[in-house]
Order: C-alpha cells, then structure tokens, then sequence
C-alpha cells in the first residue's frame, strides 16, 4: 500500500520544533559527539556535554574564556584546521570532513577524534565555526587488538614469523644507519619430538609455551622475540654484538633448562631432557637480512650437531665457501 503524503500541518510543525531554541539546544546537548562551537576570533561559545567528557574541561571552563586552539594537541594543528576549513581539499570551501586528528584531555593525554566542521556565514560573512567532535578511542583500541592478535603466535603469544621478517628489515636498516651492533638468535628444541610423541601434544604445547615465559622474563624491553614455526624460534638483540650475544644465548639456555620439568604435568619416563640449541650470529655491514638469518640457523644446527643444549656463535660470512665450512662443522660452539 502506497505511503500517504505528510499533512502540510505536520510539516509546518517539524518546522516549528526545528527553530524553537530550546529544541536545538537539547538536540546539541544529547548530541554522543562533541560539538564546539567558536566564534571568528576562535573563543569557544558553543561545548556540549560529550564535548566535556572528550577534553575533561567543564562548559564553564571554556565558554567565552578558551580558544579553540587549547582543545587541540597544538595551536599549530588549530591553524592547519583553519586553513583546510576554507580549502578545498576536504570537503570544500566552508566545510571539512572526516579529518582525522587529536584533541588534548585535561590529564595530558592525547584523545583520537574525528572532525567535521562548517563555517557559520552571516550576510556573506564568516562569524565562526562548528565542528563536531568523534571519539576514535574505542576504534584505534578495536583496530590495535586486532593487530596485534595478526602478529602474534596464539599459543607462545610471541611475535610471529610474518611480524619476524619485517621487524628484522627495520632493525637492520636502523642499525646500518646509527652503526649499532645487532646480534640475531636462531634456536630451536632438542629431543622435542619423542617427547612430544610420548606425552602428546597438550604437553608439548606446555613447553612450547614455556620457551614464551623464558623470553618474557629474561629479554630486556628493548630486544625481541618470535616463534619462527613448530619448535623454532628467533631473538633479535638491539645494540648487542656476538660476544654479548652468545652470553645472553647461554643465560637464556639456562634459564630454560631450570625451568623446563616445571611444565610437565607427569614424570618423564626416562627420556632426554628437552634443552636449547642456539646459534648467534652479529649483523655485518651491507648484508641482507636473509645472510644474518642463514648464518644464524647454520651455527644452530652447528649447535645441535655438536650434541645441543649449548650455543654456537655464526661463521662471519655467507659466501659458498662459508656456508660449506658451516655445514662441515667448523662453527665454534660452547656448551
């Protein structure tokens, strides 16, 4: 059934409510954005009440005694606003739209808004401005979790392979530029598989995850480490050259090796303890990422072969000539 047509009474009453002032005045104060209004010198004269709750200013605070330049993270930021409000980049003259950008709390933290904002013209004059304010906080957190959770192994909750490869590259680059050592650890589980044949994988998974508390606890804030797959795994060690590395290697080992029968939830049945072998390797000069992780993972397995639970550090180079040495076995390792 088709829809009847508005009764111009109805119409004539919207009208009405529309401009009653204290209509609009209740509108712009449920209103869940803030909404500041200024006038053309930028003297705030319009701040609802999630206006409030975005800065933590009371109305009172600010209604005719702020500028609108002290709500955002800088004066500077107000200009640029400005300008791009009589611009036509963002929506055209007068109007701005979808600017994403910061207002400053009165606790000194720095809250993600969205903008909009038009200019008020009287008699084809400009008398102020309003934007409307929207909190991006819940947004950026939603959109951080869900970064997180693509970069994280769910099971050790380290970094995973894919994060591995493109913090490396940044580290490296950083490390060519300020001339920094970085030291890379490559080291994997000795005697994982009978183990995890013998008591399954819920306590294999114990120890996997075991290696993510060791790293937890013994790295400093500023190194990193990744579950690079099954039972391998990555540490990369800011400003730290082989010497160093190889210490932190062992004390890592050692670590482990106290900790690891506390996450066993029944006897071993006489089967080799489950320790680390580790090989480190110092980024040289102009090699690419894909060397450091070569001669890190031939000095692991330099590690292994020489009966593991110990560390190895890497051969220096990665020419044919290296890399056969490697897998013959000349790596230095130390138990």
């Amino acid at each position: 059934m088709p829809m009847k047509p508005l009764q111009g009474s109805f119409t004539q009453g919207m009208v009405n409510l529309v401009e009653n002032a204290k209509f609009l005045e209740s509108l712009v104060s449920l209103c869940p954005d803030g909404i500041i209004g200024v006038d053309r010198q930028g003297v705030i004269t319009l701040f609802n009440q999630a206006a409030e709750a975005l800065t933590g200013l009371a109305a009172g605070e600010v209604l005719g005694k702020k500028y609108i330049t002290e709500v955002y993270q800088s004066p500077e930021l107000a200009r640029q606003i400005k300008k791009q409000l009589h611009g036509p980049e963002l929506g055209g003259p007068g109007r701005l739209d979808g600017l994403e950008v910061e207002v400053r709390h009165k606790d000194g933290r720095l809250v993600p808004i969205r903008l909009s904002a038009v200019l008020i013209m009287e008699d084809g004059q400009e008398v102020g401005s309003v934007g409307f304010f929207h909190d991006l906080t819940r947004q950026r957190a939603l959109e951080e979790e869900l970064r997180r959770l693509s970069i994280t192994d769910s099971l050790t909750s380290l970094a995973n392979r894919r994060h591995f490869h493109g913090v490396l590259a940044e580290e490296v680059a950083r490390s060519e530029r300020y001339g920094r050592p970085l030291s890379l650890v490559c080291f994997d589980l000795d005697n994982f598989k009978p183990f995890n044949d013998n008591f399954g994988h819920q306590e294999g998974d114990n120890i996997l995850r075991m290696v993510g508390d060791c790293a937890r606890t013994m790295l400093r804030g500023q190194d990193f480490a990744f579950r690079y797959g099954g039972d391998e795994f990555m540490l990369l060690l800011v400003e730290t050259n082989l010497g160093d590395g190889l210490v932190a290697g062992n004390r890592f080992r050692q670590a482990f090796n106290l900790r690891w029968p506390q996450a066993l939830s029944q006897p071993s049945k006489g089967l080799r303890p489950v320790t680390l072998s580790l090989g480190v390797a110092q980024y040289v000069d102009g090699e690419r990422a894909e060397g450091l992780i070569m001669r890190a993972d031939l000095a692991m397995y330099e590690a292994k072969r020489a009966g593991g639970d110990r560390v190895a550090a890497a051969q220096e180079c990665i020419s044919a000539e290296c890399v056969s040495l490697g897998a013959k076995g000349s790596g230095k390792a130390t138990s």
